[in-house]
């Protein structure tokens, strides 16, 4: 480190060195002089034998100093001098670097959030979910029962198993219940995480099945965040669990509040979901064709757990929770990409007008010996300068863009457990995207200018009447590959700002207008008679839809559309009875939804042929049954699907607690009637057909109140949870949810947020683009004014002038729309699969043209002006 410690006290040793060296000529000298020379031819002799002392001293200056530092610290130094010699372009350089780094810093901090580093879990981009397919295009959970989990778990393709049941709960020993989210996990769960607690400890194996960990949003929203709960009780449905530990805040695993220990041996026929964590170099197809034989057998044991021929598909955890938005965001790094590169050819674009100004300058130094790669190295130190300082305000501006893409992209499209942030890994990709920049602006006007010789410095410096054909080459070059890009970026943008107004102004089916909804859970062992439970929940839409605030109350087992609902398998006799034609229909599937009949009201779902079931069919579970407009387009096309009957298979088995089957349910149902479409594979998917039954066919022990309300919600929801406190002072009640917010927070809300980005970065490069356009207009003008008076003076008029500076531009705008559109189609299906946008639509790529165009004609009118109205005579006493 020798070399390291030499940089700091440099110059004294320098200067050291130089005596030094005069110490010995000068002692050589007077030796001499001793012999009998005189000190002239004293002199003349020392300094033949000593050599070249400025040679000598530099040698041995790379003796102590490497020669790369020195120069590096040289070129910095004159870098520095050069920026502050001109500060308006140092300014505009940083300035635009600052914005593409800022952003790519900002979008990138999101996918190493979401994609990189999204759990806190030991091997979390091992861990996977089973999901089974047969001809359903939906997917089955795999769920075991206890003999199948431990067999399961000691599969040799697995490096740990787990398995859980997810239910909502009631905190009870409180003045109000409150419903909360519990996960009952095996055991061996938080061994399986490897995340430790916070505070105290999670459970184990050995411990009982009364004790509870709670998440540290719980811990903080009930607790006060509190450390002396530890070992104190909390009452989950009447009974107590002791409290042993508190998570950290980053482990949120299936956003629960409370974790508990779950156990097969109360009931070995329950099933319970499983997550995995295949092996370390086992690859998914190999654990798939491991697991299949093990689960076909599993099947033939229990076939009421599995679908008939199907095959098990592993799903890693984070593509569950990120699903189509990893497209999004590789469309969204591409797009800020497209708008850093825009910003590395403005700066390009300013440098190359730069070098040209500084010809001469470059022609001196390799006349007095820089070689061609010391004049790029400090070229290239002037760009990575202005990168650097570009790198430290784009931090800034990442810092800023971070908090508000926290604040508005929406909590669905990305885990619980993921945080966004500016971290060391986003910081050190920072630091990498500037040192690249820097290189990208300045490697092209660095290799220009190290072609200037002294010839050219000559040419350059008398008054030639046109412009370097070569430069106009490199500027026109430039401004095409802005603009192809910044079509590309507007192209993207109209896409899904057009998408997101198709999803705005698509109709619904219904009205979401003073529409909301809550879940009720009941507490384990409660009303567990199928007749009680009907009661009970009736007894509860009754009271809700009495209270004043309330126009109408329902009951459904789904939440409000557009929510995605499984299919079921359907079978229509009388079809699969005629012709072959018709026998297609045999194994199709339909989405089934359980409602009580004040549900087409409430929701205002237009009945548009037949009745609804009353409340004497419903309490007796008779089998009628309503279809949706897709069901009757998709199987009676053109008929009358009255009176027509089909057998839906529900696929629940009675016998468990958790659902009740009616009495006499034998799976065929009679159609009374056809109400409208509502969307049920969510917002931006086609209406698949659906047939609507009475709940009373199979109660759960949950439910969704919906209601229509007149007043206030908050106070609707507390009169509601004293109401039902009244009837069942263990029952609790979630909260409530409006139609408008979960449109709002869920489909449009994502859409909302790719717009909106799209939107910003495809400005911002229009920004650039035009920026670019201008720069070089500008810069023509300036270089040929003597030119363009010459031309006046011999008989040309203002429009010739104005045609010569408009030429580049129109050359540059006319290749770069047309390589963007190209391009744009090219990559227009890759758009749609990861964004569902139509970046190809006629009337929004003309819309973008026109902009475009008129955009630059606007910002062109200017330097054209002036060019146009040049003074011959001022224009010929120009140098």
């Amino acid at each position: 480190m020798a070399w390291f410690r030499s940089l700091f006290p440099r110059r004294r040793m320098y200067d050291d060195l130089s005596e030094e060296i005069r110490q010995h000529l000068e002692e050589k000298i007077e030796s001499l002089m001793a012999d009998g020379l005189s000190r002239e031819d004293a002199g003349h002799q020392a300094r033949r034998e000593f050599g070249n002392a400025m040679l000598m001293e530099e040698r041995s200056r790379e003796v102590w100093l490497r020669p790369w530092i020195e120069s590096l610290c040289a070129d910095l130094r004159f870098a520095w001098r050069q920026a502050v010699k001109s500060p308006r372009f140092a300014l505009a350089a940083v300035a635009t670097l600052a914005i593409g780094i800022g952003a790519q810093t900002a979008v990138y901090s999101v996918i190493h959030a979401v994609l990189i580093d999204p759990y806190p879990y030991r091997g979390a981009m091992r861990m996977v979910h089973f999901h089974l397919y047969d001809k359903n295009p939906f997917p089955f959970d795999m769920a075991l029962d206890g003999q199948q989990f431990a067999e399961f778990r000691r599969s040799p393709v697995l490096d740990g198993v787990i398995a859980e049941d997810k239910w909502s709960m009631t905190l009870t020993g409180e003045e109000l219940p409150v419903q909360i989210q519990a996960d009952r996990t095996s055991s061996n769960a938080f061994q399986f995480f490897g995340v430790p607690a916070l505070a105290g400890r999670e459970f184990s194996p050995s411990d009982p099945q009364t004790v509870a960990v709670l998440s540290y949003r719980f811990w903080r929203s009930h607790f006060a965040g509190r450390m002396d709960v530890i070992g104190k009780r909390v009452q989950l449905n009447h009974q107590d669990y002791t409290i042993l530990g508190v998570l950290p805040q980053r482990f949120a695993w299936g956003g629960s509040d409370v974790y508990i220990p779950f156990a097969y041996s109360a009931d070995p026929q329950r099933i319970a979901s499983v997550y995995a964590r295949v092996r370390a170099g086992v690859s998914d197809q190999a654990a798939e064709q491991a697991l299949q034989p093990m689960l076909d057998r599993f099947a033939r044991e229990t076939p009421g757990n599995f679908p008939q021929n199907f095959r098990v598909h592993l799903v890693h955890i984070h593509e569950l929770a990120t699903g189509r938005f990893r497209g999004v965001l590789t469309i969204l790094f591409l797009s800020v990409s497209f708008l850093l590169a825009l910003a590395c050819v403005n700066i390009a674009i300013l440098l190359l007008a730069r070098g040209e100004a500084r010809q001469t300058e470059m022609a001196l130094r390799k006349a007095l010996g820089a070689g061609r790669g010391r004049i790029i190295a400090q070229l290239l130190t002037e760009s990575l300068l202005l990168s650097i300082a570009g790198e430290g305000c784009g931090v800034l501006l990442a810092l800023a863009g971070v908090r508000l893409l926290r604040q508005f992209i929406p909590a669905s499209l990305f885990p619980s457990e993921a945080v966004i942030r500016i971290n060391l890994s986003v910081l050190f990709f920072s630091v990498g995207v500037s040192m690249l920049t820097g290189i990208v602006c300045g490697v092209w006007p660095a290799l220009r200018a190290a072609r200037s010789d002294l010839r050219q410095a000559a040419d350059a410096g008398s008054h030639k009447l046109a412009g370097r054909r070569g430069l106009q080459k490199s500027h026109t070059a430039l401004l095409a590959a802005q603009l192809t890009m910044t079509v590309l970026l507007l192209a993207c943008s109209g896409a899904t700002v057009r998408r997101l107004s198709q999803l705005v102004h698509a109709d619904l089916g219904y009205d979401p207008h003073q529409l909301v909804s809550t879940n009720l859970t009941l507490s384990e062992g409660d009303h567990h008679g199928w007749s009680d439970r009907v009661h009970f929940y009736e007894q509860i839409r009754k009271m809700a839809a009495a209270d004043p605030g309330v126009i109408s109350a329902a009951i459904a087992e789904n939440n409000l559309p557009p929510s995605i609902i499984d299919s079921a398998p359907i079978s229509i006799p009388a079809l699969n009875a005629g012709s072959n034609a018709a026998s297609k229909f045999a194994a199709d599937h339909v989405v089934p939804q359980r409602v009580s009949p004040e549900f087409f009201a409430t929701l205002r779902i237009p009945l548009l042929r037949g009745r609804v079931w009353n409340t004497p069919e419903m309490a007796h579970a008779a089998h009628l049954a309503l279809i949706n407009q897709a069901m009757q387009r998709r199987y009676w096309p053109g008929s009358d699907p009255l009176g027509q009957s089909f057998v839906l298979n529900h696929g629940v088995a009675s016998g468990n607690a958790w659902v009740l089957v009616a009495p006499g349910n034998n799976e065929r149902y009679q159609i009374i009637g056809v109400v409208g479409d509502t969307p049920n594979q969510g917002l931006d998917e086609q209406t698949a057909p659906a047939v609507y039954l009475p709940y009373t066919m199979i109660t759960y022990d949950w439910f969704n109140l919906m209601l229509r309300i007149r007043g206030n919600a908050p106070e609707l929801l507390h009169t509601l949870r004293e109401q039902v406190h009244g009837l069942d002072a263990g029952q609790s009640v979630g909260d409530l949810v409006t139609a408008e917010d979960m449109l709002n927070d869920d489909t449009l809300g994502r859409e909302r947020f790719i717009a909106g980005l799209f939107t910003a970065f495809a400005l911002v490069g229009l920004v650039f683009a035009l920026s670019g356009l201008y720069c070089v207009q500008s810069y023509l003008v300036a270089q040929r004014t003597r030119e363009f008076g010459v031309r006046m003076a011999l008989g040309a008029g203002r429009l010739h002038i104005a045609a010569l500076v408009t030429k580049t531009s129109a050359l540059a705008v006319a290749a770069g729309t047309g390589l963007g559109l190209l391009l744009n189609l090219l990559c227009s299906r890759t758009f749609a699969d990861w964004t569902s946008g139509n970046s190809r639509d006629p009337q929004m790529l003309g819309i973008i043209l026109a902009v475009l165009l008129v955009a630059a004609v606007l910002v062109s009118a200017i330097p054209v002006l002036f060019a146009a109205a040049i003074d011959p005579v001022t224009a010929l006493r120009a140098e």
